[in-house]
This record gives C-alpha cells, structure tokens and sequence, in this order.
C-alpha cells in the first residue's frame, strides 16, 4: 500500500526487533535500506550510536553512496535490569540515556545534510509506552524514552523550516528479543489483562506504524508521539464497573 521507490533509509538497531521488521517491511516496499547495529551483519554495518565518532563515520560512508538520505528510523535501544528506583546503579542510568537519548541525538545530527537534501524527509523515533505512563521499576528505561519523547517534539519545531518531519512511536509491550528477555509468564498474564485489546505485540505492528509515519500518507503529521500500545495509556479495561 506504501511505496518507497528510489527512497533511501537509514535504520538504527536494524539486526533485530522492531528495528529489523521496519528495514525488512522499508525494503519490501521498495526501499534502499542500509542498515546500523551494534554488531555487524549481512544487512547491518557496526554503529555504536552512543558514540559520536561512530555515527559520524557511518554518515560519512552513506554520504559516499547516496546523495540524499529520505528517511531515519532511530529503533536502536537497550534496556538495563528492572530495579526499584534507589538500587539502580548510576552505570545502568547512563548507559540508558547514552543509547536511547543520545544514539538518537547522535543519528539525527550526523545524517541531517543528507535528509535537508531530500523532497520529503522523515524521522521516526522508536520512544515507549513507559515514556508516557509510569512502570514499576523502569525509572531509567522510563526517563530515557521520556526524553526520546520530548526530543522528538523540539526537532520537529526546528526542522520544520526545512521540511523533515520527526515522530515517535510508543510501543506497548512488544515480543522482541530486548523484551522477551524480561518476561515472566506472570508478567505476560499481567500485561494481556492490562492491555484493552488482551495481547502483547509482534514487531511488524509497530514497523508497520513507522513505516507509515515515514511515508508521504502521512505528509501533514510531524511532532506527534503515537502511543502504538492497544490502548493502555488509554485507561483501565478491567475495573468493575
């Protein structure tokens, strides 16, 4: 339903999770896609976003290829362990915000001459539910994507002038390999009750909302930050009314 003919998109995290189904569904649809991961592989270069010098001279090696980039889906993150708030240890702290707060930062920045030179740039943030509704023991998970969030929001003011649009998504619980890693089947029980539409996600639900967020169907919408969570930062379904 969407083309990306002769579009060119940078896709962060893109060796698994949310990140591999959007460079898979970009390149489905006629994408050029290239690409970054922490670990290289046949489809992704090694980038460590949370380092300058890194993204730099992964630009540098699109700017060299391409003459413009079209589209940027920051979907590289981390999680660090679910403590209470006064056991996290301020390592796990900075490493969240050093990838999910600067590794965007990072991207955006380093890629902006190539996406001011496009006709219709995009910028797709992959923030969180738990950067709009509070977690149980998620606080530096929680304050990164917050901040995500609310970087999404001031780029899309400033680069407006220059037409590149920039969204978040908030994806709610989501079967990725990062999240699998933290669930019980207690948790998961949990969450199926808490979420309106009873379930947690695949991947391609939330690459198939980037995708659309970076395509022209959605060529009037930037500085929104989409809750893609079946309706959890909605209200509570369950309550006896």
């Amino acid at each position: 339903m969407i083309s990306f003919e002769d579009k060119v998109f940078v896709v962060t995290g893109a060796s698994s999770g949310i990140g591999e189904a959007c460079a898979v569904m970009l390149r489905d649809n006629g994408a050029t896609v290239v690409g970054w991961d922490l670990t290289e592989t046949d489809r992704a270069r090694g980038v460590d976003v949370s380092n300058w010098a890194s993204v730099e001279e992964a630009a540098k090696a699109v700017a060299s290829e391409f003459d413009h980039v079209d589209g940027l889906i920051n979907c590289a993150g981390v999680i660090t362990p679910n403590l209470p708030a006064q056991d996290v240890v301020n390592e796990d702290y900075e490493k969240n915000f050093h990838v999910n707060v600067m590794g965007t930062i990072h991207t955006c920045k380093a890629l902006y001459p190539m996406l001011s030179k496009s006709s219709a740039p995009a910028i797709v943030n992959i923030a969180s539910q738990a950067a709009l509704v509070a977690l149980p023991w998620q606080t530096a998970y929680s304050a990164s994507k917050g901040g995500v969030a609310a970087f999404t929001r001031a780029l899309a003011i400033d680069w407006a002038e220059q037409g590149i649009r920039v969204n978040a998504i908030c994806p709610g619980f989501t079967l990725t390999p990062m999240a699998i890693k933290q669930m019980t089947p207690e948790l998961e029980a949990a969450v199926s009750r808490r979420v309106p539409l009873g379930r947690m996600f695949q991947p391609e639900e939330m690459a198939s909302v980037a995708c659309f967020l970076a395509s022209p169907l959605s060529s009037a919408v930037t500085g929104v930050v989409m809750p893609v969570d079946g309706g959890w930062t909605a209200g509570e379904p369950a309550l006896p009314m």
